[in-house]
């Protein structure tokens, strides 16, 4: 199938080693899709990109694109742009992207729909009044970032001169809202999913574990936990996966996780960032609708978790995608995952109705 991958290259760097990662994604994701057959070729998604889409006469586009002349905020028009092309793609379609790029929204409806999500508040200037129901510690955000730009050690506050002065730095860095939510003090996890409608399935849920630092290090995936090379906190933390949960606490994140994933429509791949609080309760942190997926990142670990290599966990976001389109059908790792599931309950089922044999007792 002829496949066009878009992604990004970079002339000028805002932030280097994130976008340093981009363009390692679309290099892998290129090559994973030339190992399946496919005829495959890189777009760096730039104003005369469409157009040579057009001209190329693609069946497929694999968007891993996250930003259209370095920008961010225009990551959901390069798929709006697919739409009005024609062309099918792999992931969310624009509503969805340009609704979880906004941190507040998505708190907002899981809040709506009885999701447990940490109390927060928003703040447009460091003046505003501080709600008197916030506990102390809060942690302050950029309302619209991703790849945890924006989020330092410091942005955990204990006090109120602390918030308005991260507040008013938010507020004039980034040029948007703040987030202010309260901290949950516990355990840091990212829910993989894969699939569409019924198909939806979680992966092995994944924690990243800080290990020894200093106190003054606040346990957060920060910019720094997942970029700064040179910092402690990088060498501090690892992701495991599969997390060590007991089973009815992996039940019900694992149930959330979904629950957030089908509200809010996300298609063929995403990512639920979680903390778990010390009394067991998941709070749902956000939703990344097409997450990042070079081989370092959540998904490729929960699928190598499985027993898949990088290449069948790419070739599985596109199976699913192009499955979505109705047109037909191709080999699914997830289909096989299911049916030998399936087949072992039924096995399992059928042996406990099976008559005891003599001497023998019910379990």
């Amino acid at each position: 199938m002829k496949i066009a991958v878009l992604s990004n290259r970079f002339s000028e760097h805002a932030n280097k080693e994130v976008e340093e990662d981009l363009v390692v994604t679309g290099n892998a994701v290129l090559d994973a899709l030339r190992s399946f057959g496919h005829d495959a070729t890189l777009y760096d998604v730039n104003e005369k990109t469409f157009e040579l889409l057009r001209r190329a006469k693609v069946d497929f586009a694999f968007n891993v694109c996250e930003r259209f002349n370095g920008n961010s905020f225009f990551e959901p028009h390069v798929a709006a742009m697919l739409e009005l092309l024609g062309i099918p793609y792999t992931g969310s379609g624009p509503l969805t992207l340009a609704l979880c790029m906004n941190k507040v929204r998505v708190k907002e409806i899981l809040a709506h729909n009885g999701i447990p999500t940490p109390r927060f508040q928003v703040f447009t200037s460091r003046n505003k009044k501080l709600d008197p129901e916030l506990q102390f510690p809060l942690i302050v955000k950029p309302s619209c970032m991703d790849n945890s730009i924006g989020i330092s050690n410091d942005n955990v506050v204990h006090t109120e001169k602390e918030l308005r002065s991260k507040v008013a730095s938010i507020n004039h860095v980034y040029g948007q809202p703040a987030l202010v939510e309260e901290y949950i003090d516990g355990r840091e996890l990212a829910v993989g999913i894969l699939g569409n409608g019924s198909n939806a399935t979680v992966l092995p849920i994944s924690e990243y574990v800080f290990g020894d630092l200093p106190e003054d290090v606040n346990r957060i995936l920060c910019y720094d936990a997942k970029w700064n090379q040179e910092s402690a906190i990088y060498h501090g933390s690892t992701e495991q996966c599969p997390a060590e949960l007991p089973k009815y606490i992996e039940t019900r994140i694992r149930k959330i996780a979904l629950d957030v994933y089908k509200l809010l429509d996300v298609r063929d791949y995403g990512r639920v960032d979680l903390r778990l609080g010390k009394d067991g309760t998941p709070y749902v942190l956000e939703m990344n609708p097409n997450p990042g997926i070079s081989a370092d990142n959540t998904l490729p670990k929960a699928a190598k978790a499985l027993g898949w290599t990088y290449q069948e966990m790419i070739h599985e976001v596109f199976v699913q995608a192009f499955e979505r389109q109705g047109t037909g059908t191709m080999p699914s790792k997830l289909h096989q995952m299911k049916l030998a599931l399936a087949a072992q309950n039924a096995l399992v089922t059928q042996e406990a109705q099976l008559p005891l044999k003599a001497g023998e007792q019910s379990p």
